[in-house]
C-alpha cells in the first residue's frame, strides 16, 4: 500500500511538470523565433524544431514521465482513499483516462514531430499538412483528456470536502479548478485557465495529501462509502 506522502509527492511531480511548459511557451519558445500566434504553422515550428529537436523532445519527455507518475499517484489516492466509495471510484477512472490520454498524446508527439521537422527541412512538401492534421488530432485528444481529468479534480475535491481531509479551501479550489478543466473541450479558451490553475492545486492539493501521512487519514463511514 503506498503512503499518503509518496502519492502526495506524486501529485506534486504531475504539477510542477505541467508548471514547467509555462517558461518553456513563455521564454524558450520565444527565444527559438516561435511566438503564440504560431501555434499550428509548420513553416515557423518545424524549422525551429529541426535546428533544435530538444524545443520538442524536452517538453514531451518531461509531460510523458510527469503524467505516468500522475497515473500511479491518483491510483494510489484511490487505494489509500477509496475504500467503497462510488465518488472517488468514478473519479479515479476519469483521473487515469486523463493521465493516459496525456501520456499517449506526448508519445505520439515524439514519434511523429520531429521526424515531420526532419522531412520539411529535407524540403517535403507534404510534411506542413500532415503536421497541421496531426496537431489537430493532438489537440483533439489533450481537450478530450482534459474533460476526464476536470471530472476527477472535482470529484475528489467532492470527497475530500465530505471526508474533512484537506483544508475546505482547497477542496473548493478543486471543485472550480475541475469543472473550468472539464469545459475545456466545450470552450477551448478555458484552456489558459486551467494553464494557469490546475498546476498550482495539484502542488497545493500534493502537499495536503501528503501531511495526511502523519495525521489523519479520511475515516470511511458508511455515508461516505457510498460517496
Amino acid at each position: 500500500m503506498p503512503t499518503t506522502r509518496t502519492i502526495g509527492l506524486g501529485l506534486v511531480v504531475v504539477g510542477a511538470a505541467i508548471a514547467a511548459l509555462l517558461p518553456i511557451f513563455m521564454i524558450l519558445y520565444p527565444a527559438a523565433g516561435i511566438g503564440q500566434a504560431d501555434a499550428g504553422k509548420p513553416d515557423v515550428i518545424l524549422p525551429a524544431i529541426a535546428r533544435n529537436p530538444a524545443l520538442f523532445v524536452g517538453p514531451a519527455t518531461l509531460e510523458l514521465f510527469g503524467h505516468a507518475i500522475g497515473a500511479v499517484a491518483i491510483l494510489g489516492l484511490w487505494m489509500r482513499w477509496g475504500g467503497q466509495s462510488f465518488l472517488l471510484g468514478a473519479a479515479t477512472l476519469g483521473g487515469i483516462v486523463w493521465m493516459s490520454v496525456d501520456a499517449i498524446d506526448n508519445a505520439i508527439g515524439l514519434q511523429l514531430v520531429p521526424a515531420l521537422a526532419a522531412s520539411f527541412a529535407g524540403g517535403d512538401p507534404g510534411a506542413g499538412a500532415s503536421f497541421r492534421s496531426l496537431t489537430a488530432l493532438l489537440d483533439a485528444l489533450r481537450l478530450a483528456g482534459h474533460f476526464a481529468g476536470g471530472l476527477w479534480v472535482a470529484g475528489v475535491s467532492v470527497f475530500a470536502l465530505r471526508a474533512g481531509s484537506v483544508h475546505r479551501v482547497i477542496g473548493w479550489a478543486g471543485v472550480v479548478t475541475g469543472l473550468v478543466l472539464a469545459a475545456n473541450p466545450i470552450l477551448p479558451a478555458l484552456l489558459n485557465v486551467s494553464f494557469m490553475t490546475l498546476p498550482l492545486w495539484l502542488i497545493v492539493f500534493g502537499v495536503a495529501v501528503a501531511r495526511t501521512s502523519v495525521g489523519r487519514e479520511p475515516a470511511l463511514a458508511p455515508s461516505l462509502a457510498m460517496g
